[in-house]
Formats: structure tokens, C-alpha cells, sequence
């Protein structure tokens, strides 16, 4: 290895230790603030951040108008934008809280329908896929699933920092929930679904490759194939919800019925079948409560 790359590789480790630094602090800081101090702050930082990031604002008014069409305003588009920023700094603020919750905590916050569902499949003995989008606070939704008892884990990616990886991973295990690596999730997702635990996996945004293109709001989108790969290749259901914000320290669960594979005999054939379903649950709850999904990214990439 040569002088540059060792210089390199020393000025990206002195980079993620200043990020991890910072992130740590904040994080830290809105641990040990009151709670309902650390919403007003996260609201105030959703407001900032509407103003001050253009380009996303634009692309969540864009998504919302190729969404909606003729249903939504102009109006209405700005207010649900800005109230998109606010959930998710909302959001932000809530997880980077969660190793201060407990399991009774959690129960209080949350109230739920369709957990009957989970009830049925896990009876079935062959696990579930877990769906849910970016959607009111996401993490939470597997945080409420272990204080109810069941066996979850978390399919999630890898951070470019370590640091921060390990530290993001920390907050997600303190709510009691598995973690498996996508770089490593094949053979770890089969091993938890034959275990008869759920794997939740977060599944509304572009596929740059491999997709599944289905219908999502009446517009072609390349959708993840790899949760109903997953399902089909076990024989087991995907169940899709989502944790809506009904307000500070309250909750709502919904847990919609389980989508089984078809069956059809032809594997492309049911994986398609199983997107298709799955993408038009996220689409109903979304549609419910538009401004709590992350509308700025770009999910439209095909037209």
C-alpha cells in the first residue's frame, strides 16, 4: 500500500471519528432531555430543515402532485410537505430516544388493530416477512412488536461509518429486536423465518436493479423483489402495517392481513403477485395519512 493510500485511509478514520463524535453528543443530548422538550425541539428542526432543503422540498411537492393529482391542492401539498419534515425529524429524535424506553413504556404509547394477524401466522409455524415504508416511525414498529413478545429482526443496511453503524445497531437492540446485515441477509432471513421468527424489512423505495416493476399510486415503479423472494422461497406469508403518529408519545398500529404466496407453480409469477400486494398495502396506509411518509425521495425513477 502506498503513502497516499495509508494518508487517505487515515484522514477517513480521523472523518468517522469526528462523525461519530458528533453524532453521539446529539444523540446523547436529546437522551437526557425531557421528553416532550425533545419533541418541541425535533419539530422546530423539522420547520428548518423544510426551508433549507430545496431540492427535497421540491421533489416531496412533485411526488405529492403525480400522487394525488387533482385530489390535493396546491395548498394542501405545501402543508402535508412541511408536515413530511416534521415526521421525520420527529422520527429521528424518537429513535436516537430509544434506548431510554421500556418495554412497559412502549405498551403505554401504543395502541394497535390486526394483531390478530400476527397471532394467526406465527401459529402457522412458518414465520412472516414483515413490510412496512418510511412511514409515521418506522423503527418504533419493531420496537412495539418485541414488547408484545414476538420474535422479530431487523433486515437493515450498513453505514459507511462503523462507528455509527454500531451505535444506530445499539438502538435498535435496545428495544429487544434482532438485526440482519443485508450484506449478509440471505442466508440469516432463512435460518429466521425456519426459526418461525418475523423478519421485518422496510420496502417502499426505488430498486436501481433486480425490481420488481408494479404499481405504486397508478405509476410504474421498480419495486425491492427481494421480501416476496424471500416469502415464496419458504412458503411463508408477508405481512405489511404501519406506526402512525397520532401525536407526542402516541401511537397507532395497524397490521393488515397476511399476503400468502399464490402458489401458481411459476416463482416470477408469485413473487410479482406478492410485490404487487404488498405495495398496495404501504399505498392504503399512505394514502390514510400522506403526511406521514417520506415523500422526498425520488421513487418515480422510471418515468
Amino acid at each position: 500500500m502506498g503513502i497516499p493510500a495509508i494518508r487517505k485511509r487515515k484522514m477517513m478514520k480521523i472523518s468517522h471519528g469526528l462523525e461519530y463524535a458528533a453524532v453521539w453528543v446529539l444523540t446523547r443530548t436529546v437522551q437526557i432531555l425531557p421528553g416532550r422538550l425533545a419533541d418541541w425541539m425535533a419539530i422546530a428542526l423539522g420547520k428548518i430543515a423544510y426551508l433549507a432543503f430545496v431540492s427535497r422540498r421540491r421533489i416531496a411537492r412533485n411526488n405529492l402532485r403525480l400522487a394525488f393529482k387533482d385530489e390535493m391542492d396546491e395548498t394542501r401539498v405545501r402543508i402535508v410537505t412541511k408536515e413530511v419534515f416534521i415526521n421525520v425529524a420527529r422520527t429521528s429524535v424518537e429513535f436516537a430516544r430509544q434506548p431510554v424506553l421500556d418495554k412497559e413504556k412502549i405498551l403505554s404509547m401504543i395502541t394497535h388493530e390486526g394483531k390478530e394477524h400476527i397471532d394467526r401466522v406465527l401459529g402457522e409455524g412458518k414465520g412472516a416477512i414483515v413490510i412496512s415504508g418510511h412511514f409515521g416511525n418506522w423503527e418504533l414498529l419493531g420496537g412495539w412488536a418485541a414488547a408484545c413478545g414476538y420474535p422479530l429482526d431487523f433486515l437493515v443496511g450498513q453505514q459507511h461509518n462503523q462507528y455509527v453503524d454500531e451505535l444506530l445497531i445499539s438502538f435498535r437492540k435496545s428495544l429487544g429486536v434482532g438485526i440482519i446485515p443485508i450484506g449478509v441477509a440471505s442466508r440469516h432471513v432463512i435460518k429466521s423465518l425456519r426459526a418461525n421468527r418475523m423478519v421485518a424489512v422496510v420496502s417502499d423505495q426505488h430498486a436501481a436493479s433486480g425490481g420488481v416493476v408494479v404499481p405504486f399510486f397508478g405509476r410504474p415503479a421498480s419495486t425491492p423483489k427481494g421480501p416476496a423472494a424471500f416469502a415464496v422461497k419458504i412458503g411463508c406469508p408477508i405481512i405489511a402495517g404501519g406506526l402512525v403518529r397520532k401525536g407526542y408519545n402516541r401511537h397507532h398500529v395497524i397490521v393488515l392481513p397476511p399476503i400468502y404466496p399464490p402458489g401458481t407453480g411459476d416463482t416470477e409469477t408469485d413473487i410479482r403477485e406478492m410485490t404487487l400486494a404488498y405495495t398496495a398495502c404501504i399505498e392504503s396506509l399512505i394514502r390514510r395519512h400522506p403526511e406521514q411518509w417520506m415523500w422526498t425521495h425520488r421513487r418515480w425513477k422510471l418515468d
